[in-house]
Order: structure tokens, then C-alpha cells, then sequence
């Protein structure tokens, strides 16, 4: 109920912007001049133009950031996630090492005891 509630008041909240926009665009006719100084020439465009062309840009230049932030967050991850498995795979053939070096030990301290204790019986 809650999330909907608030679904609708975000749409409403768009709508109001939208509206707004529409009217200042209709409202605001009226040409001003556009130039860029180091470059020759001047344009009169409508000012809605102007207010549209900023708003697309920060988008744009919001939406390029965003992304990078998010590609290099992702690469990061991944070199994290690689480095785990490695150190993972690592800990796994020590313990194994670990394991076969105790197994051997007890296998040829066995061994060994057993001829020692087989040889003291034949004689």
C-alpha cells in the first residue's frame, strides 16, 4: 500500500515538472541571442531552446558519468571475485598438502615401527 502510494506521488511529482515545462516553453517565445565568443557569428534561438539543450546535456553528461562509475565499480568487483577463487584454490592444495604431509608421516611412522616391531619377533 505504502509503495504505491508513494509510486503515485513520484508520477505526480513528473507530471507537475512536465506541466511546468509546457507552460514555460509556450510562455517563453521569445528569442535571445546565442554566440559562442571565440567563434564568429550569433544565433537567436527561442529560449525554451536553450533551457532544453542545458537540461539534455546534464543528463547526458550525468547518464556518461553514472556509467563509468558503474563500469569501473563492476571491474572491481570482478578483480575482488578473481582474487578470491585464487586464494581459495590456494587454501584448498595447502590443506591438501597439509593433509598428504600428516597422512605420510603416520604412514611411514607406522611402516617403519611395524618392520622394526616384525624384525625384533623373527629374531
Amino acid at each position: 500500500m505504502a509503495k504505491s502510494f508513494s509510486l503515485l506521488i513520484r508520477r505526480l511529482i513528473w507530471i507537475l515538472i512536465g506541466l511546468f515545462l509546457v507552460f514555460f516553453s509556450v510562455n517563453n517565445r521569445s528569442d535571445v541571442i546565442l554566440s559562442f565568443e571565440p567563434m564568429a557569428g550569433s544565433y537567436a534561438v527561442p529560449i525554451w531552446w536553450v533551457l532544453f539543450a542545458g537540461i539534455f546535456i546534464g543528463i547526458g553528461v550525468t547518464a556518461m558519468v553514472a556509467s563509468w562509475l558503474r563500469l569501473k565499480g563492476f571491474a572491481l568487483r570482478r578483480k575482488a571475485e578473481r582474487r578470491v577463487d585464487y586464494l581459495g584454490q590456494q587454501m584448498a592444495a595447502m590443506a591438501e598438502d597439509a593433509h598428504e604431509g600428516r597422512a605420510h608421516k603416520a604412514h611411514s611412522a607406522a611402516s617403519d615401527d611395524g618392520v622394526s616391531a616384525e624384525l625384533a619377533k623373527s629374531e
